[in-house]
Order: C-alpha cells, then sequence, then structure tokens
C-alpha cells in the first residue's frame, strides 16, 4: 500500500489498546505505517507516537479534568526529557549522577512508559525511597544508604511525587486498571487517609465516592497509613472551597512529601562531604488508563554547600496558577511555602520499625 494511515483506521487501534504491551506495539506500527522518523530506541519511538496520536483515542472528560486540576501537566517522556536538558547544562551526567526516587509503590507508577522507568533508564540506576502515597518511608536510614553510594566527587537526582488517577468520567481519585472493569481509587493511600479524617471528624459528612471501590480500610495498625492520617490532618483547612476535596489532598500529599525529603537533606550534616550538588524534582504524577501518565511539575532546583538555585522556570517555564483549584491563594502559599507552619514529623528513620511519633 501507500504507507500511510488514515484517522478512522488509527481510531481503530486506539479502541484496542488495552494491555500495555500491546499498546507500545501498536503505536509503534502506527508510527512506522505513516513513515515516522525511527529512533533507535524502541520506547522512544512508542513516545512519539504516543504523544501525536493521542487526541484520537484520548478519554474526553479525564483530559479535561485533567487540564483544570493539573493545568501545567507534562507527559512523562516530556518531563524526563526537559528535567535531562536542564541538568545536562550543569554537569550532570549518568556517569557522575545517581538517581533515586520517592514515588508511591502501586504498580501503576512503575510501568515502561512512565516517569520513574524512564528516568530510571536515563541514568542507567534508580534508588528507591517511596512507600504508600510517595511518602519517603526508607527514611534516614535509606537517604544515607543512597547518599553513601554517590560516584566520587558526584551528584544526587532525586524525584519525589505522590500520585493521583483520573477515569474515564473525569473523577479525580479514580481509575481503571488493566484487567479490571471496575474503578478503583488511586492513590488509594491518599483516599483511604481522607476518608479516616472524615469519619473522624463527623459521622454525617457523607463519605467520598471513588469509582466501584469498596475498600474503605482505615486499620491503623498499618504504620504507614497511620502516618500519613496523622501527616495530613491539620493541612486539610479550607479544602471546602477547593475544586473538588481530592485535588485538594493530593496536593497536601505533595507538600507532606517535599517537608519530609527537605528534613532527611537538612538533617543529615555531612551530605556534602559525598556529593558535590543534589537536584531535586517534585510534583504529582497523574495515573490515566489511556493516553499517557503526566506529571505536574510543582519544583525543581539544585542545591550545593552555600546555596540554592530555582530551575524550575528554565526547565518548565511559568508556574502554574493554582488558586482557583485549591481555592484560594492562602491555600497555595501555605501548601508551596518553605516557611512551614508547625507540622506533625514522623520519625522515619528505619523501614523497618518506626518509633512513635512526635508532635
Amino acid at each position: 500500500g501507500s504507507g500511510e494511515i488514515d484517522r478512522a483506521e488509527f481510531r481503530e487501534i486506539a479502541k484496542e489498546i488495552q494491555a500495555d504491551a500491546r499498546r507500545r506495539n501498536l503505536l509503534s506500527v502506527a508510527a512506522a505505517a505513516i513513515g515516522a522518523t525511527i529512533v533507535a530506541d524502541y520506547s522512544q519511538e512508542y513516545l512519539w507516537a504516543q504523544k501525536n496520536f493521542r487526541s484520537l483515542y484520548v478519554e474526553e472528560k479525564a483530559e479535561e479534568a485533567q487540564n483544570v486540576a493539573f493545568p501545567t501537566a507534562l507527559l512523562s517522556g516530556d518531563m524526563d526529557e526537559a528535567i535531562a536538558k536542564t541538568l545536562y547544562k550543569r554537569g550532570f551526567s549518568p556517569e557522575n549522577t545517581i538517581f533515586a526516587h520517592s514515588v508511591c509503590s502501586d504498580e501503576v507508577n512503575n510501568k515502561d512508559e512512565q516517569l520513574v522507568a524512564l528516568m530510571v533508564n536515563r541514568w542507567q540506576e534508580g534508588f528507591s525511597l517511596g512507600g504508600l502515597a510517595g511518602l519517603p518511608f526508607a527514611g534516614k536510614s535509606g537517604f544515607r544508604a543512597f547518599l553513601h553510594h554517590v560516584p566520587d566527587n558526584g551528584k544526587l537526582l532525586v524525584m519525589f511525587a505522590p500520585h493521583v488517577g483520573i477515569d474515564a468520567r473525569g473523577v479525580v481519585g479514580a481509575l481503571q486498571r488493566d484487567g479490571q472493569t471496575n474503578v478503583s481509587n488511586a492513590c488509594g493511600a491518599a483516599v483511604g487517609a481522607y476518608k479516616a479524617l472524615l469519619a473522624k471528624a463527623s459521622s454525617d459528612k457523607p463519605p467520598v465516592k471513588l469509582g466501584d471501590d469498596k475498600d474503605t480500610s482505615t486499620d491503623l495498625f498499618d504504620p504507614q497509613l497511620n502516618s500519613i492520617v496523622e501527616l495530613l490532618e491539620p493541612r486539610l483547612a479550607g479544602i471546602e472551597k477547593a475544586i473538588d476535596p481530592i485535588t485538594f489532598v493530593t496536593y497536601q500529599m505533595y507538600a507532606i512529601v517535599r517537608d519530609l525529603f527537605d528534613d532527611c537533606i537538612t538533617q543529615t550534616p555531612d551530605v556534602w562531604d559525598y556529593a558535590n550538588e543534589v537536584a531535586i524534582v517534585g510534583g504529582i504524577m497523574i495515573n490515566r488508563r489511556v493516553g499517557g501518565d503526566f506529571f505536574q511539575p510543582l519544583s525543581f532546583e539544585t542545591r550545593v554547600k552555600d546555596g540554592c538555585t530555582d530551575l524550575y522556570e528554565e526547565a518548565f517555564g511559568k508556574r502554574a496558577e493554582l488558586g482557583g483549584v485549591l481555592g484560594s491563594n492562602e491555600a497555595v502559599t501555605c501548601m508551596m511555602g518553605q516557611a512551614r507552619a508547625p507540622r506533625s514529623r514522623l520519625n522515619i528513620g528505619l523501614q523497618t520499625g518506626f518509633d512513635k511519633r512526635k508532635l
């Protein structure tokens, strides 16, 4: 034939996209069929096709909800490229840099075309610091182990993020997972913590309804969930003004992870004995059933012994206007601000044994 396919034909292909492996194969074939420039790396070929064809099969309500709640979110491949382009200019390379990530252990965050895998592939290895909801439950001991692995006179790169799903109906906090007909919570830990706090505050408040997920367990025997509940509770002021509660909760989870990771660095006084520069990227991972996962960047900086450089606008452009999303500019300042109000502090020194937290 002519080597071309039309939009209708591609739309039919897109309808069959369910499992990740099959999705990658189909998009790669589609890219080749229209005479696209084929690059050597298979995943880059897939990401090119994903970006250029997603308008043909994307879930419209999910797209609309994402554009409102996470207005400057980038496809995972674009996020990876923006981070790398910025850091390469500063002398970061796979040879002198060790990468770590603090994201939720949910399997939806660990697929080949998503940001964790892309960054591990680019930087050639990855140290996992995160547990449920992306909190760095590896703690100070885990961070110190990571620090001890840095190349001589080398650099650290850390990406941290909570995550959230958006389903075909445009519901934030819900996701239809591959192989399932029902919709489940994402992030289940963050949603579960919020439900626990709703139940604690008042029995007459309506529960959060997300898809068909029946798991409303708030068993506080679980140390990670217990920690998330305690850290989230003081951050819910003003949630009634936000566009929806789970979006608000997700942004608060970002602030929680940021603060805990900041504690790991500031409370490790010999960090500069091992590394000459630390790059930190933070935001929110957005899980989508089709059309690719996204990342809403919220912070990007490098630190050296004598100071800090904000790289956000160089890498990503103008910051998102979040006042309408969170309900007020005051809520944005509270979430983004470096000056933090007194908060519950979590002792996460050892992943295998959590001491009682101190207020």
